[in-house]
């Protein structure tokens, strides 16, 4: 027959004690690791932005180096996205033909187009922004000079 009372040496819970301990390690762990997930995050909200940077450089730069084809002429342009509604993001484009500058003189245009995050708002690429640099050459052909439009 069963003794429907228990035995001294049974227990039914848990003390303070193992409760303030499982309370710490809980604490010990979750801490560090809801840091690692906000830098994680910081850092892939970081990527998809210098994504998107680098969609409006490379477009920047096709255009650019599809004008140098046509038109061979040394400039300097910069300007903004506000029409597409990023004001904020802006572009400087270099075109030159200068050896000092990686080109060669009436044979070689190099271009460099820098998208940046303008944050400041003071019209310049700073250092502390997120910014991305693409660069090309482009060859003065005569097929590309004689080419329909």
């Amino acid at each position: 027959m069963l003794n429907p009372r228990r035995a001294p040496t049974e227990r039914h819970g848990f003390s303070l004690v193992e409760m303030m301990a499982a309370a710490a390690l809980v604490a010990g762990v979750l801490v560090p690791t809801t840091s690692v997930l906000r830098d994680a995050m910081q850092k892939s909200r970081e990527a998809v932005r210098r994504q998107f940077l680098a969609n409006y450089a490379v477009r920047t730069l096709e255009d650019q180096a599809s004008l140098t084809m046509r038109n061979w002429a040394s400039a300097s342009v910069g300007s903004s996205f506000a029409a597409e509604g990023h004001p904020n993001v802006k572009y400087l484009v270099v075109r030159s033909d200068d050896p000092a500058a990686g080109g060669l003189t009436d044979r070689l245009m190099n271009i460099s187009v820098t998208v940046y995050d303008d944050d400041d708002g003071d019209s310049t690429a700073d250092a502390d922004e997120l910014q991305v640099v693409f660069r090309t050459k482009v060859a003065k052909l005569a097929t590309y000079e004689n080419a329909p439009l």
